[in-house]
């Protein structure tokens, strides 16, 4: 091909420059409606969200219904720390007939492999070129907590309240939610269940309450406090004391104890949230001078006495007191 001017040379540049650009754009054109505009780049949008914690926008990408529930899961830190342990997302699988896709993304959750399918609708178009998707409107899941006798939790370490002992709080999905309960009187073992979508049902969370270390603390220290005081009364049967030695003899001068083994009780909390301290065992030492009526002869005298604890627990909001 010739061309019969600089002007022609001018204009085949600037077409094929024009074509290339066509092509560039509908290329990103393509591409920008397979990542955003396709139905997995709704779930993703959805996610990011997640991650951010900004439960709002989570929210209105999911298009759910919140229950009748608390909603202290739905916003901030208690969102993104309920995929804290999310890893390994991906999109599986993307399946579409007509106006209607529903993406199936993939996930490890904790230890455990785990899918979440969004079932999605198309309501039409950006600027004729964009398909529009939106995520199928559902209710969200919730989680349940209970307690026997606390009002309190902590829930993905976000501090809430747990009125009259229940209470149902609204998540996201997917995810994993963890109650706990920590206080100078009472600490519980973390509990956490998986919620993988809006259809899941998890087992409850119970708040399974156990006296505190500090508190186990306090009471031993009282126990031995209150044996202590026995160990100073000089008599064979020390008065409200665990502890007696019978004799029948004469004792001539003063009596002696000595705890030498204290027992270490264990106070536990039952299901109605009431203190309970099982018995426990210790061992005194009696020592005295015994004297011969007959004979008018003295005689040291030293024995171990076992003996079993018991006691009652008053507990306050602030203290638990031995009795």
């Amino acid at each position: 091909m010739r061309f019969s001017s600089g002007v022609d040379r001018v204009f085949v540049g600037w077409f094929v420059g024009v074509l290339t650009a066509v092509l560039v754009a509908l290329g990103a054109l393509a591409l920008i409606n397979r990542t955003v505009y396709e139905p997995s780049g709704q779930v993703r949008q959805y996610f990011q969200a997640l991650r951010a914690g900004d439960g709002e926008r989570a929210l209105g990408i999911l298009g759910a219904e919140v229950p009748d529930s608390n909603a202290a899961m739905l916003s901030g830190e208690a969102v993104s720390n309920s995929l804290k342990n999310l890893k390994n997302l991906t999109v599986k699988n993307t399946e579409i007939q007509g106006d209607h896709a529903t993406v199936t993304v993939a996930y490890t959750l904790g230890e455990t492999p785990q899918t979440t399918d969004f079932h999605l609708t198309k309501v039409g178009s950006h600027w004729g070129v964009f398909d529009q998707w939106h995520i199928d409107s559902t209710e969200l899941p919730t989680v349940h907590v209970s307690s026997s006798s606390v009002d309190a939790a902590t829930l993905n370490n976000e501090k809430v309240a747990v009125d009259n002992g229940n209470r149902n709080f609204a998540v996201f999905y997917p995810g994993e939610f963890t109650v706990a309960y920590e206080s100078s009187l009472f600490s519980s073992q973390e509990q956490t269940v998986a919620v993988t979508s809006p259809t899941s049902t998890p087992e409850d969370l119970m708040v399974k309450l156990e006296p505190s270390e500090s508190a186990i603390n306090s009471v031993r220290y009282q126990v031995q406090s209150q044996l202590d005081k026995c160990a100073t009364q000089n008599t064979l049967y020390p008065a409200g004391c665990p502890f007696e030695y019978p004799f029948d003899g004469r004792v001539q001068g003063d009596v002696s104890w000595k705890i030498t083994d204290y027992p270490e009780p264990s106070p536990t909390v039952d299901q109605t949230g009431r203190w309970v301290l099982d018995d426990s065992r210790g061992t005194a030492e009696v020592s005295f001078t015994e004297l011969d009526l007959y004979t008018g002869k003295t005689s040291q005298v030293k024995h171990e006495v076992p003996f079993t604890y018991s006691a009652n627990l008053q507990v306050t909001d602030t203290e638990v007191t031995v009795e």
